[in-house]
């Protein structure tokens, strides 16, 4: 008798998350040395002197036989193969606080050849190829499986480096993260990631950096290569403090960037063009400016405890056809971590705004919109509440209780900041009307997840979500259920 989907998923559960990780054990790392390289993270050299016969030592591991190959004897010509394979079961009740309930698989392979020339100490020039499948099982949400759960063998990454020391240019299809990802970056839990197709410029001396970026987004299209959209582009341009570099002025912060970002849409297309709840603007241009600051005491070295407090703030200008755009947004975060203590806790709190909707003011659009989101990174797991309208309230606690083991909890509440203005998705689409209501408190969220470094290449994640509805949801007309969430994966990564 054949079996169900179901059956059959939790099968592979049983495999993966039981028996996989108990055979990987006998090649566990030990706790010291030199990590594996991967295909993203090419080594830099030590030795600045001309270059030498390269020999590559005796592999320790079965992956290190992998990493730096040497390509010719008396040229830093090397050559890293990596790669990963995933699997994710997630359970919905209640999806998006609705009547649908769920369960579905997803997987993805990724391999990666990444050849560089040079020593990254000095002069360098590199190529990195990737590839990825992805694939969604059984969900039967609304899309069904989606561009970003699924998507049959394609090219990740394909770009060429022209670098010296920190600096580089990068051409080709790449995937792009800039500061927190609050606004920018590459959500590793979509199951085919972001990828941006275009040029980026770093420029690094001291204690400053320089970065430009022009490219567009790629549209992932399922049944066909993966393309460049054509109706989206971005430019951005940002100047602050290098990586790792100390405070200019004791006082000062450590991390601090301005930065301008530059989006423009045509035809309707592309990310964050619907919100307010208007219709598609044939050209939107929307320019958002702003500036982080971190401010670090402390480190796990010197001290038994660190602390941090980060800022970061922008205001959004432009137009989106005919409507004046004018948006902002804030968010401000303190976090402390025991470092001498067992597992070294850390507690982090924090408040973020987002500017709303007046709807009295029909030529302006005031609903702060997030460029391209990395959504699973902010406002809570569930990817529930959006940003725009809403005074989000957190507080994540991490815990390592023994090595292998990282445990974190997150507790999040939301409420509307205009009465007159609804609550949107992380993707800037309405999520629900105002409709009249007066009420502000729109939902809490509580997270709670783990990882488990099972050995040196596989890792164990679950967790979930209880997504709880506020007077707003039960106030206006819509489903407002409670919604729970789980899920639970493997990764290997070589």
């Amino acid at each position: 008798m054949l079996r169900s989907s179901a059956q059959i998923r939790w099968s592979w559960l049983l495999l993966l998350v039981v028996g996989v990780p108990a055979l990987a054990q006998s090649s566990q790392a030990p706790t010291t040395g030199i990590p594996p390289i991967t295909g993203h993270d090419v080594a830099r050299s030590s030795s600045t002197t001309a270059p030498a016969p390269i020999t590559k030592k005796p592999a320790k591991r079965w992956s290190d036989a992998l990493k730096n190959i040497p390509l010719a004897p008396h040229w830093p010509l090397t050559l890293s193969v990596g790669g990963q394979a995933r699997w994710r079961e997630e359970s919905f009740r209640a999806f998006n606080m609705g009547a649908l309930d769920d369960d579905h698989t997803q997987s993805r392979v990724a391999l990666n050849a990444d050849l560089v020339i040079g020593r990254r100490t000095g002069a360098y020039a590199r190529v990195l190829l990737e590839g990825r499948d992805a694939q969604s099982y059984g969900r039967n949400l609304p899309g069904g499986a989606r561009p970003t759960d699924a998507d049959r063998v394609d090219v990740q990454n394909l770009y060429v480096d022209l670098g010296y020391a920190s600096s580089y240019l990068r051409v080709g299809r790449q995937e792009i993260a800039l500061n927190r990802e609050r606004l920018f970056g590459v959500p590793d839990w979509a199951n085919t990631r972001r990828g941006s197709q275009g040029a980026r410029l770093q420029l690094a001396h001291g204690r400053f950096a320089l970065e430009a970026l022009d490219a567009r987004p790629l549209v992932v299209r399922q049944s066909a290569p993966n393309r460049a959209d054509s109706t989206a582009r971005f430019r951005t341009l940002s100047f602050g403090s290098a990586a790792g570099a100390k405070p200019i002025v004791r006082g000062l912060p450590a991390t601090w960037q301005a930065y301008w970002y530059e989006q423009t849409l045509r035809s309707g297309g592309g990310i964050g063009n619907t919100v307010g709840g208007g219709t598609p603007a044939e050209f939107t241009r929307r320019l958002t400016t702003g500036t982080r600051l971190q401010w670090q005491r402390g480190t796990a070295k010197s001290a038994t405890r660190s602390a941090s407090l980060e800022f970061e703030g922008a205001l959004q200008r432009g137009h989106a056809g005919v409507r004046d755009l004018s948006g902002w947004f804030w968010v401000t975060e303190a976090q402390m971590q025991w470092t001498q203590r067992h597992g070294a806790p850390s507690l982090a709190l924090g408040v973020e705004e987002a500017s709303g909707e007046r709807r009295a003011t029909a030529n302006t659009q005031e609903a702060f919109a997030v460029l391209y989101p990395a959504a699973h990174a902010h406002g809570g797991y569930a990817d529930v509440i959006g940003r725009s309208n809403v005074r989000e309230v957190h507080a994540i606690a991490t815990w390592d209780p023994i090595a292998p083991v990282r445990l974190r909890g997150a507790l999040y509440r939301f409420d509307r900041l205009r009465t007159d203005d609804g609550i949107y998705t992380k993707q800037n689409t309405i999520f629900r009307a105002a409709t009249g209501s007066l009420a502000r408190h729109a939902a809490d969220e509580i997270d709670l997840t783990g990882t488990w470094k099972a050995s040196l290449h596989w890792q164990i994640i679950a967790g979930g979500a209880v997504v709880l509805p506020g007077r707003f949801l039960k106030d206006t007309p819509g489903s407002a259920r409670t919604e729970r969430w789980g899920f639970v994966g493997t990764t290997f990564t070589f």
